[in-house]
């Protein structure tokens, strides 16, 4: 079986900062060769986005804002690390941290803790993209967009790769879907976990959810899945470069209907250990023919499509 494989360019219009971000979606399809399509999409404005910090032990966190649907315009909170990076427009608010707000990074030495680590303590682009393309839909998007969004607000089993701080994995969950969020071991404990904690009692406190509603963990996310508005979340730790059966349950692994992934890919060294791991999960829920959606800031802008260090977009499909 070949990879079908479409991707949109998807500028946002910034008042200072024009921003390309893409955006791919590839799916298991026997016999069809790589399609290529270029479509713009204007940034949703029911989506608001913020900062603020936090502070605790005299150490100073950065909490990262964000609305969802409905109108009750519930706000989902994000602890941080750092600021984020081209997360908010240019009218949201953010914030800066001083020299002396800066803490020594305690997950240093941790084992696997490396670049890709560290930047997951902060929100990036793609996630930003990745909730206004799934979340917001608009009248112009096309069919097959439009029905990936019924299917994520409606129950649709999700695991996200390299999720960060949780942003896109909770966010989807509070819309509808049932979300195994997975990064390194250092992110599940010290941000994921935390986070999900945070935005559940948030969520509890805002809901309107009936009597009549499933209450019930999904099995493939139990015992420790959490209630997360309309949906359900659980976290476990995933390295790339480890089998994955020695990582994930069958079940876990072979009841994916999407698998997500925002801006995880900015190095190009990153791309096969992947695309790897999204094949093993492709061949593990094959009965249930999975998507998968990446979300990426081009960075190639001073190398072009010939740059040997960041992701490029045509890096990616060859890659594929």
């Amino acid at each position: 079986s070949s990879l079908k494989t479409s991707y949109q360019t998807m500028n946002h219009d910034h008042d200072d900062d024009d921003r390309a971000t893409d955006l791919m979606q590839s799916k298991m399809q026997p016999s069809r060769t790589i399609i290529e399509k270029h479509q713009r999409r204007f940034q949703s404005d029911g989506l608001k986005c913020s900062e603020s910090t936090e502070k605790e032990d005299a150490l100073t966190s950065v909490i990262f804002h964000c609305n969802l649907p409905g109108p009750l315009n519930t706000e989902l909170e994000f602890n941080c690390r750092e600021p984020s990076c081209g997360a908010l427009e240019a009218k949201e608010k953010a914030v800066k941290l001083t020299v002396e707000d800066y803490a020594v990074d305690p997950n240093f030495f941790d084992e696997g803790y490396a670049l890709a680590g560290a930047t997951g303590f902060k929100v990036w682009t793609g996630s930003r993209l990745m909730i206004e393309t799934l979340a917001w839909p608009q009248n112009e998007d096309c069919e097959g967009l439009k029905e990936i969004q019924r299917r994520i607000s409606s129950g649709a089993r999700l695991i996200e790769l390299g999720s960060g701080v949780g942003v896109v994995g909770t966010y989807l969950s509070a819309i509808g879907s049932q979300v195994l969020l997975t990064d390194l071991s250092t992110l599940v404990e010290n941000a994921i976990e935390p986070n999900l904690v945070r935005n559940e009692k948030i969520m509890a406190s805002t809901s309107t959810i009936s009597s009549s509603d499933e209450y019930s963990c999904p099995w493939w996310i139990a015992p420790d899945g959490i209630r997360l508005g309309k949906g359900w979340a659980n976290c476990t730790p995933l390295d790339w470069t480890v089998p994955l059966d020695e990582q994930l349950t069958k079940d876990q692994s072979s009841s994916i209907d999407f698998i997500i992934a925002s801006d995880v890919v900015f190095l190009a060294s990153m791309m096969n250990s992947l695309l790897h791991t999204v094949d093993t999960i492709f061949n593990a829920s094959a009965s249930n023919n999975p998507s998968f959606i990446l979300s990426f800031q081009r960075r190639d802008a001073k190398d072009g499509e010939g740059s040997a260090a960041f992701t490029t977009v045509d890096g990616v499909i060859a890659a594929v």
